[in-house]
C-alpha cells in the first residue's frame, strides 16, 4: 500500500478501551481513527469526539457498509470479539480484538478457520509481548550467553473473580501467552486449583516445553485490582532474567560486569544489571504504556503491509487450550494432560 496511514475503525467504547487503548492512537502516525462504534450512542459519540474520529455508529453492519476501512479494532466482551472478528474476516478485512478473541477454545477454532479460508488476518491483544521489559528479556534470551532455556516461572495476583475459568480466560491468559512467547510450544500440563468460598481463587500449574525446558504458573485472585502482582523468572544455561510486572528487567550473569567491583569484596559482588523501569518510550511519544501502544502500532503497520500481524489467533488458541488442559488436570487431581497440536 502507498497510504501513509491505515483507515481504522474502533468497535467498543467502554472503560478499558477508552482508558488503555484509545489514548495510544494519537502517538501512532500509521493509525488513522476514522470511526467509533458502540451500542451505546452516548459512549460512541463521546469517544469519537474525545479521540478525533469524524464519525460514530451504533451498528456494526452500518459501520462496515458506510466506511472505507483498512482494519477494525474491537474491545469488549468475548462474545463481541467473536462476532466482530467473524464479520470482518468474512469481508476479508483485517481485525484486532482484545483477549480472549472468543468465549471458548471451540469458538476460537471457528474464527481461525474463517481467517485461514479468507484473505485477512486477526491479531489478538496480548499486550505483554510488547511491554518494554519483556521485549528486552526476549532479546537477551536470543543471545549466545543466555544458553538453552531451562525454566520459566510466572506469578500473577489479580483482583477478585467468581471462578477459576473466568480468572484464567480474562487475566491469567496474559501470563500463559508469555509462557509461550518466552519458551515456545508446551506439550503437557499438570495443575491443582483452589476454589474456596469467596473470591480468592487460585491455580498452580506445572508444564513441560517441547524443548525439554519446564515451567510453573501461579495465578490467584486474592489481591485487589488496585494492587495486582506480577513477576516472571526465566533461566537459561548461562544467564537468568527476572522481570518485575513487565516493567523492569534484571539480568543475572557471571560473565557480565561493567566494573571490577573493587572495594566490594567484603560484601560480595553480583553479576546483575538492570533495564530501566521507565515505560514512557521515545517511539511512543512519551506516552505511558504497558504494551498497549506496541500492539496497536503493530496492527496499524500490519494493515499497511509493513509488519507481521502478531500475536495471532493461533497464539490465542494455544493459550486457551492451555487453560482447558490445566482445568481438566485440576479436576482429575493433578494428572498430566497433553496439549493438542
Amino acid at each position: 500500500m502507498k497510504n501513509e496511514s491505515a483507515r481504522i475503525a474502533f468497535v467498543g467504547a467502554g472503560c478499558h478501551a477508552t482508558e488503555s487503548l484509545y489514548p495510544n492512537i494519537a502517538h501512532i502516525p500509521e493509525f488513522d481513527l476514522v470511526a467509533v462504534c458502540d451500542l451505546d450512542e452516548g459512549k460512541a459519540r463521546s469517544a469519537a469526539k474525545r479521540f478525533g474520529a469524524p464519525r460514530h455508529f451504533t451498528d456494526l453492519d452500518s459501520l462496515l457498509e458506510q466506511t472505507e476501512l483498512d482494519g477494525v479494532c474491537a474491545c469488549g466482551p468475548p462474545q463481541m470479539h467473536f462476532e466482530v472478528a467473524g464479520a470482518c474476516l468474512a469481508k476479508d478485512l483485517p481485525v484486532f480484538v482484545e483477549k480472549p478473541p472468543a468465549p471458548d477454545s471451540a469458538s476460537c477454532e471457528e474464527l481461525l478457520k474463517c481467517a485461514r479460508a479468507g484473505g485477512a488476518f486477526c491479531m489478538v491483544g496480548f499486550m505483554k509481548r510488547f511491554a518494554p521489559a519483556n521485549r528486552v528479556a526476549a532479546e537477551v534470551m536470543s543471545k549466545p550467553d543466555f544458553g538453552a532455556l531451562s525454566t520459566v516461572s510466572l506469578v500473577h495476583g489479580s483482583g477478585p473473580y467468581d471462578d477459576v475459568y473466568r480468572m484464567m480466560i480474562f487475566n491469567g491468559i496474559h501470563m500463559i501467552d508469555l509462557a509461550f512467547f518466552f519458551g515456545g510450544d508446551i506439550e503437557s500440563v499438570s495443575a491443582r486449583s483452589s476454589q474456596a468460598e469467596g473470591s480468592a481463587k487460585a491455580l498452580a500449574v506445572n508444564f513441560a516445553y517441547a524443548s525439554g525446558a519446564v515451567g510453573t504458573l501461579n495465578m490467584n485472585s486474592a489481591h485487589s485490582w488496585q494492587d495486582c502482582y506480577e513477576e516472571v523468572y526465566v533461566s537459561g544455561t548461562g544467564e537468568a532474567i527476572y522481570i518485575d510486572a513487565s516493567k523492569a528487567c534484571e539480568v543475572m550473569s557471571s560473565g557480565r560486569r561493567f566494573a571490577d567491583g573493587k572495594g566490594l569484596e567484603l560484601f560480595g559482588w553480583s553479576g546483575r544489571y538492570y533495564v530501566s523501569g521507565n515505560m514512557a518510550g521515545w517511539w511512543a511519544g512519551g506516552h505511558y504504556t504497558r504494551g498497549y501502544w506496541g500492539e496497536l502500532d503493530r496492527f496499524a503497520k500490519a494493515c499497511l503491509g509493513r509488519a507481521a500481524p502478531t500475536p495471532t489467533l493461533e497464539d490465542a488458541l494455544k493459550a486457551m487450550r492451555f487453560i482447558d488442559a490445566a482445568l481438566a488436570s485440576a479436576s482429575q487431581g493433578g494428572h498430566s494432560v497433553d496439549l493438542p497440536h
